[in-house]
């Protein structure tokens, strides 16, 4: 317990956010993600050096993960690997809300691939990418799957992959995984930040020379 405020105390500072609110929404993101609390301080120095090093707001990324953490805890991803997906599509330009709804709608369909629609099935044969491989993928790996979906669909010409993305995730998200289609680079650049050995410890770091700052 005293460990966690004092987490979520350095949190407040790092993103200048309210303690009580930042402790209440990682605790939910601590239960959707099956994280132990002693744990949650990794999480959220992953979540502050995106912060510093990339367009995207911490308490952003943290609203990204309550919105997406009940459809992560159904396929195989950690916290950072999602923070590092809601940080690429912040910093894409996408608002909080449509970045959750679309990762949301991509991870649903893809982790329930066999029982997806026709036009859904269709899309797929195109990449070259069986549904039963990607359903089988999403408990395994969900990040590796999304990126060999990604990869397939940036090797087909360019005036049918907006029509493959249409069909795999919707009209109203197609704009969402094209941007991450079109960025596939800056996703893996921010994967590689979140799960970084500079990351580790950031928060701490930065409170400690806040405080050198004090009386």
């Amino acid at each position: 317990l005293i460990g966690f405020t004092r987490t979520s105390a350095m949190m407040a500072d790092a993103f200048e956010l309210p303690a009580g609110e930042l402790a209440d929404n990682m605790g939910k993101i601590a239960g959707l993600f099956k994280i132990p609390i002693p744990a949650i301080g990794e999480l959220a120095d992953s979540i502050n050096y995106l912060d510093d090093n990339a367009i995207s707001k911490g308490g952003d990324i943290i609203e990204f993960l309550t919105r997406t953490g009940g459809v992560a805890s159904a396929v195989k991803v950690t916290g950072q690997e999602m923070a590092a997906l809601g940080s690429t599509l912040l910093t894409l330009g996408e608002r909080t809300e449509t970045a959750g709804t679309a990762a949301n709608a991509m991870f649903q369909k893809f982790a329930a691939a066999d029982k997806g629609t026709k036009n859904f099935k269709s899309a797929l044969k195109e990449l070259g990418i069986s549904s039963a491989a990607v359903q089988k993928g999403m408990q395994q790996d969900a990040t590796g799957t999304m990126m060999k979906v990604l990869a397939a669909i940036g090797k087909l010409p360019k005036e049918k992959q907006l029509g493959v993305m249409v069909e795999l995730v919707g009209l109203e998200h197609s704009d969402t995984l094209a941007k991450l289609a079109n960025n596939t680079e800056e996703w893996r650049r921010q994967l590689a930040l979140a799960n970084s050995e500079a990351a580790k410890g950031s928060m701490s770091r930065e409170f400690a020379a806040r405080l050198q700052t004090t009386n």
